[in-house]
């Protein structure tokens, strides 16, 4: 196959085009290895080495393929898709047991667990964070969510002091349907949940526990669940593979 020097596309978009062309059509289905730099010096008319790597880049920016050291260009195993939907907190899921992940994950017949990171540990929260709890001190628990064997989501959990104290969560108490179950338990209401999203792109340390390409992109959204009181009783900050999720919210439309 020979490239076209006088495209207007450049050579190495070519290179790129073609590659990916295969991989759409299945020719190198998930988890396959590319052909080497040289092999496709070989059958790439007009190709370079140079050329090459800039188009075998444009794929592994794409997400399309990974570089494995000393190994080569890998097809991108196709990562399991989860929907993030507003009934994940419903009650009747808490009522079996379920926290939001596991009632999501399990609706869609995946396997899910929940890492943590560290030891619950009571920190000093930032301004933006105090401003929201209305108290400068929180425990928090950071963990890493999987599904389906592959990492989805970072996700950090801080409860005020003041409300750890009542329900006992560093201390080890635990309620069915995780978090929000073990505050129901406590007198803590939910009666509503205020959440945000944004895009932006992963940082390396992100990139690194996610299994990402450097920079791909990621979700990060923030949510405050908030009791009859009107205090918001956790502040969950979480960062998802954008490739990972679907975010499905249902709502009634405002008077």
């Amino acid at each position: 196959m020979a490239l076209n020097p006088k495209a207007s596309t450049p050579l190495y978009q070519q290179v790129a085009d073609i590659l990916r062309g295969r991989i759409t059509e299945g020719t190198y289905g998930p988890g396959s290895k590319l052909p080497s730099e040289s092999e496709l010096i070989d059958e790439l008319v007009s190709a370079t080495r140079p050329t090459i790597r800039r188009g075998l880049a444009i794929l592994v920016q794409e997400g399309l393929t990974e570089s494995r050291q000393g190994k080569g260009v890998f097809v991108r195993e196709v990562p399991p898709v989860i929907a993030v939907r507003n009934s994940r907190f419903s009650r009747e899921a808490r009522a079996q047991g379920k926290g939001a992940l596991a009632a999501e994950a399990e609706a869609l017949g995946l396997e899910w667990r929940s890492e943590e990171l560290s030891p619950v540990e009571t920190v000093t929260v930032s301004p933006d964070v105090a401003k929201v709890i209305g108290e400068d001190e929180a425990v928090v628990k950071r963990r890493r969510m999987w599904v389906g064997g592959v990492p989805t989501q970072l996700a950090d959990s801080y409860i005020p002091v003041s409300v750890d104290q009542q329900i006992g969560y560093s201390a080890g108490q635990t309620a069915p349907g995780g978090i929000y179950g073990l505050l129901e338990a406590n007198g803590h209401e939910i009666v509503r949940y205020r959440e945000r999203l944004r895009a932006r792109l992963a940082t390396q340390e992100e990139a690194i526990a996610l299994e990402l390409p450097l920079g791909a992109p990621v979700v990060v959204l923030v949510r405050q669940a908030i009791d009859q009181d009107g205090k918001v009783v956790e502040y969950f900050d979480s960062v998802a593979a954008a490739d990972r999720h679907i975010y499905d919210y249902e709502f009634e439309a405002p008077a």
